[in-house]
Formats: structure tokens, C-alpha cells, sequence
């Protein structure tokens, strides 16, 4: 039910099962994380302090809520967690009002479609970031023009709490995916970074051609990943026709955007091969319908 509400989604094969019960997992668990973490805004105003990992493992095979599974392989939710509990986190809300067609009350908000940017600092130090954002339109990967204030801007985020960054409209909401980037204002490095897409997601038309690209690094512990156009819940992982486990790596199950390479750190490839999979990528294949 959760699934057709929020997502087009396919059981069958059953490593499409497997995927998109876990994509389901993974952002129900990142929208209250997120949630949560944005609600400690500081002194006075700590109106969430603390979040229960519920839970880790699973001491027998089953499907449930862990973010390992018995073998203790990393579910697309173990991503997740990880990257909202960080130190620094670079979140967003798509904020829609509409009018309803009533002639009776005229008081309705302006129509509209913003988005609310906020970004966590779990550190005990003030730090000075600078806060860039980026637009793409989502089926051809084409940027979407932001105004000159929003794509780039300075912001100093508070110590051990959240910071409001900006609050701005979204043009063409309904194609349009935004693209945060929080980097450190001294040396440049990546702090974290977010994607924002229009909900619920059954309703978006993605690229044909995404192009993903996955490449490894010849010693064999990093993977770059890169894409055309915006794709959603990319997981990158050995086929499961190759022998032995899968690799291990220190991040997945990201969304790409294009112009922008993800490093991913990994483990245990032992000169196989990999793949990578993304929310309705099935649409792509030859022959299929809707």
C-alpha cells in the first residue's frame, strides 16, 4: 500500500522486490530522520533531542525493519542512517500551497511552491560553510535556471543545533529536482549534500537515457558514479550471478544529478564486476510498457 502510494514499483522479478522494499524502507527512514534532527534548533527550542535506532540486525532471515540483514549486509536504510546522523547534514522540504475551489472563503494561501533549506552543524564550534544549489529538469537532465542569490551563497551554522539557511520558490516544480551542496567556506571539502524531487514520486517521468556510469579505481577501493540526467536510489553492488559475497561499501543507495561525480569507498571486490540499479530503471528495458 505504502509503495503504490508514494512510487511506481515492481515485485517481480524478485531482485526488483528486494529493491523496492528497501528504496520504500530507506526514504520513509530518511524523511523522519531528517525530521527530527532539523527540530533541534537550540537553546530553548530542542523540540526533538534524540532519535532510537530501531534496529540494527536481524538474528534470523527475514524481511523487517533492520538495517543489516542476518549475513550483515547493508541495506539501502543502513545508507540512510548514516548520512542523517552525520556530523554536518544539508537537508530540504518542498512546500506546496494550493487554492481550493471554494466560493465561499477567499482567505486561502498564495499559490505556490518553495522549498525550505536547512543544514545541521553537530559539531560544538560555530562553522562557516557556503551553502550551492543547482536545478535539473528530470527527464532531460537539461539545468533549470535558479536566481543569481540562491545558487551560491556563505552561511554560518550555529553550533550543536540546526540553522534555517533560505527559503526560495521552485520553478517548474513538478519536473524539477534541486540539488543542495554544503562545502567547507576554508578548504573547499564537501560537508553533505541532499536532492530534493517532486512527491509523490509514481507521478515523475524520468530520462530514458540516464546514462549512469559506474567505473573502479584500479586498486580496487573506490567507485565513481555519475549520471546524464537525475536518477533516484542509485545502488551499486556485484551481480548476484557473480560467485562469493557481495562487496562492502562505505556508502550507496545515492541520488546522482547531473555534472557531478559520487566517490564511493568499497571493499571485496576481488576483480569482479559491478552494476548499479535506480528507482524504475525496469522502464528502460526494450519492450516495456506502462
Amino acid at each position: 500500500m505504502y509503495s503504490g502510494e508514494n512510487f511506481r514499483f515492481r515485485f517481480n522479478p524478485f531482485k526488483d522486490f528486494i529493491y523496492c522494499s528497501q528504496f520504500l524502507q530507506a526514504e520513509a527512514m530518511s524523511y523522519a530522520y531528517n525530521h527530527w534532527r532539523r527540530a533541534f534548533r537550540g537553546h530553548d527550542r530542542e523540540y526533538c533531542s534524540g532519535i532510537l535506532v530501531w534496529q540494527l540486525n536481524d538474528i534470523w532471515p527475514a524481511t523487517s525493519w533492520a538495517l543489516v540483514d542476518v549475513e550483515w549486509n547493508r541495506k539501502a536504510s543502513f545508507y540512510i542512517t548514516k548520512r542523517a546522523l552525520g556530523k554536518v547534514v544539508v537537508g530540504m522540504e518542498r512546500v506546496a500551497t494550493r487554492k481550493m475551489g471554494s466560493y465561499m472563503v477567499t482567505s486561502y494561501p498564495e499559490v505556490k511552491d518553495k522549498i525550505e533549506i536547512w543544514a545541521v552543524n553537530g559539531h560544538l564550534e560555530k562553522l562557516e560553510a557556503v551553502l550551492e544549489l543547482q536545478a535539473f529538469d528530470i527527464e532531460s537532465g537539461k539545468e533549470v535556471e535558479l536566481p543569481g542569490d540562491e545558487r551560491k551563497r556563505k552561511v554560518e551554522l550555529l553550533p550543536n543545533q540546526t540553522t534555517e539557511l533560505t527559503s526560495m520558490a521552485i520553478p517548474h516544480a513538478a519536473t524539477t529536482v534541486i540539488a543542495a551542496f554544503l562545502m567547507d567556506a576554508k578548504t573547499n571539502e564537501q560537508l553533505a549534500r541532499w536532492v530534493s524531487w517532486p512527491e509523490p514520486l509514481k507521478f515523475v517521468h524520468f530520462s530514458k537515457t540516464p546514462d549512469v556510469q559506474v567505473s573502479l579505481s584500479k586498486d580496487e577501493k573506490h567507485v565513481t558514479i555519475s549520471a546524464k540526467a537525475p536518477v533516484k536510489g542509485v545502488v551499486v553492488g556485484v551481480p548476484i550471478e557473480e560467485e562469493g559475497d557481495d562487496a562492502v561499501f562505505d556508502d550507496n543507495f545515492v541520488d546522482l544529478v547531473p555534472g557531478e561525480s559520487v566517490v564511493l569507498g568499497v571493499e571485496g571486490v576481488k576483480g569482479r564486476k559491478l552494476e548499479a540499479r535506480w528507482l524504475c530503471d525496469w522502464e528502460n528495458e526494450e519492450g516495456f510498457q506502462l
